[in-house]
């Protein structure tokens, strides 16, 4: 079996499963092949797979047949400047988060000396964009779950950012820093119950529950610490950067324009939804 053939075997098991059946294979047999597929489909497609090599090949075919996210089955998900390592607790980066770091870079001069506080660190994708485009930036980052402080903390080494970023495994609703910042940023659980409910079971399944579900209300619960109670640890002048739910942004604004800060930009999806947004301290 060649290359061209595999890859039109595995898509049409895997058409009626993922609307990227195409680019799902090609990654998936790259891995396999540690070859460039799409490179190969024009330079060597004739290539023959080994016995061992289809074998592989089929059985992550199996496994993303089950609707096992691609990002979990390679173990890594591409985000920022990085490979970011994940495993089954805790969340997949998403495009928009490295959003987020585009509002964060677009108002902060690159040389600037900032500290910096994370809640929420997960896989540590957000610290270690802000860590590498701020040169002089180093931070503090937090987070409930232990396999996050574990998944974070290799990332963060497997990229030499251990000596600039300090992580801890701390309950954000029940605590907060001693030190001041130039910047906090969050992207915490937003969705409620009802939200949670309607997901792709995908997300259901192979993503951790308590990294999305805020509460059973608006899904506010976060934001309302990280607002009211965080901004004690925000410098004046200082920006909170947030990834925010459908449907919150006007509850949002009017919860950060009683409590001292001014909207400065904000992202919004195709659905005209704001899904990121940065804020200055001016009170």
């Amino acid at each position: 079996m060649n290359i061209q053939e595999a890859l039109q075997q595995s898509k049409e098991t895997l058409k009626n499963i993922s609307f990227t059946a195409d680019l799902d294979i090609e990654v998936l047999l790259s891995k396999v092949l540690n070859k460039d597929v799409r490179l190969e489909k024009i330079t060597n497609s004739s290539y023959e797979i080994t016995e061992k090599e289809k074998k592989d090949f089929n059985e992550l075919i199996k496994l993303r047949k089950k609707r096992i996210p691609l990002a979990k089955l390679l173990k890594v998900k591409d985000f920022w400047n990085f490979e970011v390592n994940v495993d089954n607790k805790v969340l997949i980066p998403r495009p928009e988060t490295e959003v987020l770091i585009d509002l964060i870079v677009s108002k902060i001069s690159k040389n600037k000396k900032i500290n910096f506080f994370e809640l929420g660190i997960g896989s540590g994708c957000i610290s270690m964009s802000i860590l590498d485009h701020f040169k002089n930036a180093k931070g503090i980052a937090w987070d409930v779950s232990k396999q996050s402080i574990v998944s974070s903390t290799k990332n963060i080494k497997k990229y030499s950012f251990e000596q600039r970023l300090k992580i801890e495994k701390r309950d954000g609703l029940s605590f907060r820093p001693k030190q001041m910042f130039d910047l906090i940023v969050s992207n915490p659980p937003y969705l409620k119950l009802s939200d949670y409910i309607s997901l792709d079971k995908a997300i259901k399944v192979y993503e951790p529950k308590n990294a999305l579900i805020a509460d059973n209300g608006l899904g506010l619960k976060f934001y309302n610490r990280i607002i009211k109670f965080y901004k004690l640890n925000l410098k004046l002048g200082g920006l909170l950067a947030l990834e925010i739910g459908d449907n919150q942004f006007d509850l949002l604004y009017n919860l950060l324009l009683k409590n001292g800060f001014r909207i400065e930009k904000k992202y919004r999806l195709i659905n005209n939804q704001v899904r990121c947004l940065v804020a200055k301290k001016i009170a």
